[in-house]
């Protein structure tokens, strides 16, 4: 937690120097080259640290790949805004960034599962493993970006990215409801990631080893289904079609909830529900916060894209890291013992399943309600690049 409140501040520094950038390279693309070599390092040493290393260890590494996050992600998500203007298109560049996301997720969760069939079975090697691969893959996909995107020429200056600049942007109309949306959001995740192991392992009988197995259903169903979300925001409008995924994704935690225990294939089937949702989750804010960057434009003169990407997902890291926090201290306030090993009451894992099922199901709920105020339609997208086009 305290890493990623550290990590938090990084992100508007990073998004103000990536709307100051000009280079022979582009305005993002430097950024992308600069992230990987940081990630690469970060994540080796992280997942192939040896017994005892310590808190100091951790924290170093956890910022260096923390911040080699922030770079590649904030720089992969403007160079998709810039991309292309329309609205439409948009929705579809990031359903395929999304598709690739949840790809490269299900290739790392099965490694694991490959090395247990292989003979190596265990945590350590796994993780070693898994570092290893993003050690491999992050150079080779970072220079085929690098040589195959070109960033279009946008009209408007940056005015840096102070804090004044930053909470002027988050009064925005438009970006407050993206913030608040991707908050609730973002905490409803956060719970659920953070409690997964324990409700799948503790509370419904499934071996640890299979909660891996458990997830990848979702990101199976999420790749077949984030094409229909892209069509569905273009009937609907992007904000309709998020609060409808909001919606959706918090009444599947009522059948998680009253699953039976200990049968991995109803418990794959009925997670696998979370997917349907899943990747509407992941790539409308996006697309939304892309737009109100050309609303801004319009408005200011400024372009503000790098911050107000910083913003969101600066945002869906406070809500991750108060999750941690608080569930940690709420499960000690139930007396819940998270240890795997642990003999805890049929109370405590009653109180566990609840945590883990109604508050996402409550935060998703406050969400879709806020979305649906969310003033910037197609249309009026449509008149905003129109009126740019113009004045550039």
């Amino acid at each position: 937690m305290i890493v990623r409140i550290i990590d938090i501040t990084f992100d508007p520094l990073i998004g103000g120097w990536m709307d100051r950038t000009r280079t022979r390279m582009g305005r993002y693309r430097p950024w992308l080259a600069a992230g990987a070599p940081m990630i690469m390092v970060g994540m080796l040493m992280l997942f192939t640290a040896s017994p005892g290393v310590g808190p100091i260890y951790l924290m170093g590494w956890l910022i260096v790949a923390y911040g080699g996050w922030s770079i590649l992600g904030l720089a992969q998500l403007a160079l998709a805004a810039n991309a292309s203007p329309d609205y439409q298109e948009r929705s579809r560049i990031y359903a395929w960034w999304q598709f690739a996301f949840m790809l490269g997720m299900v290739a790392t969760m099965l490694i694991p599962k490959l090395l247990a069939l292989a003979g190596r079975p265990g945590q350590a090697g796994a993780m070693s493993m898994m570092a290893w691969f993003v050690f491999v893959v992050t150079p080779l996909m970072t220079g085929f970006t690098l040589l195959m995107v070109r960033e279009r020429g946008e009209a408007g200056d940056s005015h840096g990215g102070g804090i004044g600049v930053y909470l002027r942007l988050a009064r925005r109309a438009d970006v407050r409801i993206v913030l608040l949306g991707e908050l609730l959001l973002g905490l409803a995740a956060g719970t659920t990631t953070t409690l997964a192991i324990f409700f799948f392992a503790l509370g419904k009988g499934i071996a640890p080893a299979d909660v891996g197995l458990i997830l990848i259903g979702q990101f199976a169903v999420a790749l077949l289904v984030t094409p229909m979300w892209t069509r569905l925001a273009g009937r609907l409008g992007k904000h309709r079609a998020l609060a409808l995924a909001a919606v959706g994704s918090g009444f599947v935690q009522i059948p998680l909830y009253l699953m039976p225990g200990g049968n991995l294939l109803i418990a794959i089937a009925i997670f696998s529900l979370v997917g349907l949702f899943y990747g509407a989750i992941a790539m409308l804010p996006r697309a939304m916060i892309a737009d109100c960057a050309d609303a801004n434009r319009l408005d200011t003169g400024h372009d503000s894209t790098g911050l107000l990407f910083a913003l969101l997902i600066g945002i869906w890291k406070i809500g991750q890291a108060l999750s941690v926090g608080l569930l940690f201290s709420i499960l000690e306030w139930i007396d819940f013992n998270p240890a795997l090993d642990a003999k805890n009451t049929v109370e405590a894992l009653e109180r566990l399943q609840l945590l883990y099922c109604f508050v996402p199901l409550s935060l998703s709920l406050v969400a879709a309600l806020n979305l649906l105020y969310y003033p910037l339609t197609g249309a009026l997208h449509a008149a905003i690049r129109a009126a740019l086009a113009v004045r550039d």
